[in-house]
């Protein structure tokens, strides 16, 4: 059963399960499988021991599109930004719109850094430690954020 999952040949794979699960051989399955995109709902989905661009991780970054769990399973820390922001409501439709133009705001931005199918991760990555180094001058800032 296990075999089979891996190469039903889905566009989009999905690992929201749990941590470090997806390993280099699966990956390489989804691939022959023609998938497109790995959007990682859990927290660290490949069995790397890094946390961060382990060899797994940057394998399927070379070969597909990986939104990284940072992007893709923001949901919950966008709700309290949102809820803590002087627009926040607590209402269901506002909560997901937010969290939503969130995420498509910055995947828009990673695409103008990095117009490629592949190497999301790791451009998404170099952007926010960018965002986190601030040093004050905002020309070098090119992190999903954007300038301040």
């Amino acid at each position: 059963m296990n075999a089979q999952i891996w190469s039903l040949g889905a566009e989009i794979f999905i690992p929201g399960a749990g941590s470090r699960l997806v390993t280099k051989d699966q990956v390489t399955s989804l691939i022959d499988g023609q998938c497109e995109v790995i959007s990682c709902g859990a927290n660290v989905p490949f069995a790397d021991p890094e946390i961060f661009l382990g060899e797994i991780s940057m394998y399927a970054d070379a070969n597909m599109a990986v939104v990284p769990d940072f992007i893709a399973n923001c949901g919950m820390a966008r709700t309290f930004g949102f809820l803590m922001s002087e627009k926040g409501v607590v209402d269901d439709v506002a909560i997901l719109k937010d969290a939503s133009e969130t995420i498509g705001n910055m995947m828009m931005r990673l695409h103008q850094f990095n117009p490629r199918p592949t190497g999301l991760s790791r451009k998404a990555l170099e952007m926010s430690l960018t965002d986190l180094v601030d040093t004050g001058d905002s020309s070098h800032r090119s992190g999903l954020g954007g300038s301040r």
